[in-house]
Order: structure tokens, then C-alpha cells, then sequence
């Protein structure tokens, strides 16, 4: 009797440094690649949370961390903040989410949310040259602790830049003079950022916020860099009034709100975001021709029209080709405060639409094929995802000669990481096995 297999093989490439190619900034240049969510390192969240954030569709968790090092001389150590950052990491290597890591705090740098709400002292980072050379060698020992990892995607340098603190009763032009007038270069700042981050790796995406929260009406004054990997970053709950609002279901989009840019009551609709809210973010991302990163954006509480809001928000990240991340994924602000899942189903269903994707290089998106790995190349681990009905008892990885290297005899549902960072460098096989047939993917 005679036995036919379909045999495929995956083929994977092995690195320990990166390739000419710069794999992790390619996927910055898909329009909308990354869509996710903002998390912060709550001490309740657990894996099942980073794997039910997967599950919603989303490729991207942007982790919000608090700095190594401390914001007050004499700059001591923070176990605490690189044990939580390890264990947020970990969270997102075993669910195989794709993050950036975005720095909250740090040398002469407080959270921008305690110092412009929550009453602490202001950040003196603006004049320091110690703290500002001190919190650029924290960046460089970031970037150092996780830069092999295939799935962190991208450094954000600070959140929120907000130097002469939160005067924002001045516009644009007026904050570029004060700035001059108080002799706050934060351009410079930033290139040090950036040249320390290099140190530690020359092809990390380097994520960069603006002036004044980011927000993208000041993007008008923003400073651009040369750094050939860079993605600038901006945040947007405009109009202002009715993202933030506190008091549910008082105001209704689209309708009338102050405009930063006209300094006016405007009414606001989808048009007026875009062309308005956002026209000197699309014309710093015509003139530098960089990817841009919806960083932050959502609603606080439940408005009428909160859904048409969230949507109209997301289309103009696709039109645009934005990368985006709505504030906030479980963040524990209680009844509903930036929490999709506990607001009415119709908000919830908006976020997941979100995450739909048309994007055949996806992780996510299967193609009807069984079986997916990825990243590829790859460092320490390759991620198996299977569909549903699928079942692998057995996978088996080959030299590029044909010798069998390792075997994994285990029962593999949906997804689950495998170690490869005991192999050296260089080009693998992977096979599938299951009932004695073989099945793969080639990427």
C-alpha cells in the first residue's frame, strides 16, 4: 500500500543582530499596521488580560512605564518599575503581541498626568543638563534590556512633553517664543534622546512626541529629526469637551466645541478633524514622509454619538495610514472611565471593529491557511498560531543541511511561543505534524 503526504516546509531565519533589512521599521511603513491599545503596569493585570487583548483583534500594546531610574537626585535605581516592565514584557511575549515601550517618567522627568492633575512638583528635566544626559542614559538601558526581542517594536522617549508645564491658554507660536525666551532647546533634548538610543541599537524605531501633550495643534512649531528610523507620535482627544468630559452623557458629537486652532466655537464632524484638527500633522507627515502614530485617543465616559466619535476617529487613521492606540485597556478609572468593555455593547463593538484587518502581511490574518509562525526572522522566540480546527502534535525544526535539530512532542492548540534561542544564527526548517500528514506556511 502506498502512502502520500503533503509535505511543506516553513523555512525560518535565526539572528542575533539585525538584518539589512530593517524588519521591525517595515512594518511602521504598512499604513495602519499597528492598532492597539495603551496599557499601564497595574499590579492586578495578569496574562489572561494581555491574551484577551489579543483576542479582540489588536496587534499592538503600547506599555506605559515608569522610568528605571528615579526622578529625584540622587537618581537611584527603580527595581520596582523594571520589575513591572519585565513582567509586562513577558505578559506580551507569551500572548505574541507586538509592543512599544513609551516612558513615563524618569531623571528630572515626573508622569505628566501626577504633575499637570495630580498636584506633584514640576518636572525639572527642561534646564538640567545632568538629568537630561542621565535620563538619556536610562533610554539607552531600556532599549539594551530589550532589544532582541523580535516583538518590541518601538521606544518612546517621553510622554507628553509638556516644558513650561501646562499653559495651555497660549498657542503655538506664543509657546515657540516663551520657549526661546527661557532658553529650553527641545529639539536638543530630544536629539540627545535620540543619539543615546543609537548607542544601544542603530535600528530600534524611535518613537517622538511634540510640544504640549502632543496634541496636533502644535505641530505647527514641531521640531523634525534626521534619524532615519524614526515615527513621530501625537495624541488627540479633541474636541476637548467632549473626549474628556466628565459628566456622562451631557454633550453630543458631532456638534459645536471649542477649536484650539481657531480659537472659536466650530462645529465639529469627521470633516473638521481632519481637516482642521489634524492638517499640521498631515502636513509634517507629507514633508517627512516618516509613519505617524495616533498614540493616545478615546473618550472618557459615554456621549451621545460616542460611537460615530470613536469611528469617524478611526477611519482617519486608516485614510491617513496612521498607526493607532486608544487610551486605555483596563485601566481600572471605575464606572466605565476610558474602558470600552464596560460602556454600552455599541462601544465595545466600535473598538473591535477596529481591528479588522485587510492586510494579508498580518499575523492575524490566516489567508484559510492552518497554520502561521512568525516573527520571521527571528530571535529567541517564534510564535504558532492555529486555526481553530486545527490540531500539531508534533513540531520538528531542521539545519538548512536537513539534520534534525530539535523536536517539540507536544499537544498545540490556538498559540504558543517557541524557544529558538539556543539555535545560532542562520536559516532553519520548520515542519508540522499532526496524523501523520505534514502541513506549513511559507513567509
Amino acid at each position: 500500500m502506498k502512502f502520500y503526504f503533503l509535505i511543506v516546509i516553513f523555512c525560518i531565519a535565526l539572528t542575533t543582530s539585525i538584518q539589512a533589512q530593517n524588519h521591525k521599521y517595515d512594518l511602521w511603513k504598512k499604513p495602519s499596521f499597528f492598532r492597539g491599545f495603551n496599557l499601564l503596569p497595574i499590579a492586578t493585570h495578569t496574562i489572561e488580560d494581555y491574551r484577551d487583548l489579543k483576542a479582540t483583534g489588536a496587534n499592538l500594546a503600547q506599555l506605559g512605564i515608569d522610568g528605571f531610574d528615579s526622578v529625584d537626585t540622587p537618581y537611584e535605581v527603580n527595581a520596582g518599575a523594571i520589575d513591572a516592565t519585565d513582567r509586562m514584557v513577558r505578559f506580551c511575549d507569551s500572548a505574541g503581541l507586538y509592543y512599544t515601550i513609551t516612558v513615563r517618567s524618569g531623571p528630572g522627568r515626573r508622569d505628566v498626568y501626577w504633575e499637570s492633575e495630580g498636584g506633584a512638583p514640576k518636572s525639572t528635566i527642561w534646564k538640567n543638563k545632568q538629568e537630561q544626559n542621565k535620563y538619556a542614559q536610562m533610554l539607552r538601558e531600556i532599549v539594551s534590556r530589550y532589544k532582541d526581542d523580535t516583538l518590541f517594536v518601538g521606544i518612546g522617549t517621553m510622554v507628553e512633553p509638556n516644558p513650561l508645564f501646562d499653559q495651555l491658554n497660549i498657542n503655538a507660536q506664543m509657546l515657540r517664543t516663551a520657549l526661546e525666551k527661557e532658553a529650553i532647546d527641545f529639539k536638543a533634548i530630544n536629539q540627545l534622546f535620540i543619539d543615546e538610543v543609537r548607542k544601544a541599537d542603530a535600528f530600534i524605531p524611535i518613537i517622538v512626541q511634540n510640544y504640549q501633550f502632543s496634541c496636533p495643534e502644535f505641530f505647527s512649531i514641531t521640531d523634525t529629526y534626521t534619524d532615519e528610523y524614526l515615527v513621530y507620535e501625537f495624541h488627540s482627544y479633541r474636541p476637548w469637551n467632549y473626549a474628556n468630559n466628565k459628566t456622562p452623557n451631557t454633550v453630543i458629537y458631532p456638534g459645536e466645541f471649542i477649536s484650539f486652532n481657531d480659537l472659536t466655537n466650530i462645529y465639529f464632524d469627521k470633516s473638521v478633524l481632519k481637516k482642521n484638527v489634524f492638517k499640521y500633522v498631515d502636513s509634517v507627515q507629507k514633508a517627512t514622509g516618516k509613519p505617524f502614530f495616533l498614540g493616545e485617543f478615546g473618550i472618557l465616559f459615554e456621549q451621545g454619538g460616542g460611537p460615530l466619535y470613536l469611528k469617524d476617529m478611526n477611519e482617519i487613521c486608516i485614510e491617513e495610514g496612521w498607526h493607532f492606540a486608544l487610551w486605555l485597556f483596563r485601566g481600572g478609572g471605575g464606572e466605565g472611565g476610558w474602558d470600552y468593555e464596560l460602556k454600552s455593547p455599541e462601544y465595545w463593538q466600535t473598538v473591535l471593529n477596529m481591528f479588522k484587518y485587510s492586510d494579508v502581511d498580518d499575523p492575524r490574518d490566516d489567508g484559510g491557511e492552518d497554520v502561521i509562525l512568525y516573527p520571521n526572522p527571528a530571535n529567541d522566540f517564534i510564535y504558532l498560531k492555529l486555526n481553530d480546527n486545527f490540531r500539531c502534535d508534533k513540531i520538528e525544526i531542521y539545519s538548512i543541511s536537513g539534520e534534525k535539530i530539535k523536536t517539540i512532542n507536544s499537544e498545540i492548540r490556538e498559540m504558543q511561543n517557541i524557544y529558538v534561542g539556543d539555535l545560532m544564527s542562520g536559516i532553519y526548517f520548520v515542519r508540522y505534524c499532526t496524523n501523520n500528514k505534514l502541513f506549513s506556511i511559507t513567509r
